[in-house]
């Protein structure tokens, strides 16, 4: 398989406006995965794998012909509801492109969903996939498990697909540390953005380039809040 590593942005001004005047509310985790999936075009019959009509993120799929989904949780209308365990009720090499988001951590055989959408992608098909790696629990109904670039990039290989790229979804130190530990009192997304200005000015201070580059920017990226990944089959 033919893996990339891709280094973050550094923070910017321009940057910090836009996340937070573009998705407003957002944790730095969800405001880095939406600029990701802003930045891309995702068309063809979709799959949206722990997703459904009620999705927040839908508003990005708008360039697909058709998107269905699957999921365990009613509530969010998906195309197909499923039991836990259960295997996709779709035929192989159905779907162009498939995304998703924030979910495979809820899943106690991850690895059974990256093979499940493997099969129901078309070959050349794109799967986009974002998971938080430093980041608090959060239940829904359930809270596994938190993988290392390693561990995404073995399994996405013995799932079959022939290239792979991920990104950290980073800020910086002092940004991910409080999104683990939380804005407790007064001021919070004051405080919130408080945090994003100390990890803008520490990269002003000590990269001179557009990413996180080197041994320094290594470091940083090993903090990061989650991974932005696109596996194609």
């Amino acid at each position: 398989m033919d893996y990339t590593f891709s280094p973050p942005r550094l923070p910017s001004l321009a940057r910090w406006i836009n996340l937070y005047k573009s998705y407003p509310g957002s944790s730095v985790l969800r405001a880095l995965e939406y600029e990701q999936l802003n930045a891309m075009t995702i068309k063809g019959k979709v799959l949206d794998v722990g997703g459904g009509k009620n999705a927040r993120y839908a508003k990005f799929l708008t360039d697909a012909d058709t998107v269905e989904s699957v999921n365990i949780d009613p509530e969010i209308a998906p195309t197909y509801l499923l039991e836990p365990g259960q295997p996709f009720p779709i035929e192989d090499n159905t779907f162009d492109n498939a995304v998703c988001m924030n979910t495979l951590e809820h899943i106690y055989d991850a690895k059974f969903v990256i093979n499940e959408t493997y099969r129901v992608l078309k070959p050349g098909g794109t799967a986009v996939i974002t998971i938080p790696f430093l980041f608090r629990l959060h239940g829904h109904p359930d809270d596994f498990f938190r993988g290392t670039p390693s561990w995404w990039e073995e399994s996405i290989k013995q799932a079959g697909f022939s290239k792979m790229e991920l990104t950290p979804l980073v800020w910086g130190r002092y940004t991910t540390g409080r999104s683990i530990t939380g804005y407790r009192g007064p001021f919070t997304r004051f405080r919130f953005h408080l945090t994003h200005l100390k990890d803008l000015i520490y990269a002003k201070l000590s990269f001179r380039g557009t990413h996180y580059d080197g041994k320094r920017g290594g470091r940083i990226t090993g903090v990061s809040s989650g991974w932005f990944i696109t596996a194609t089959r």
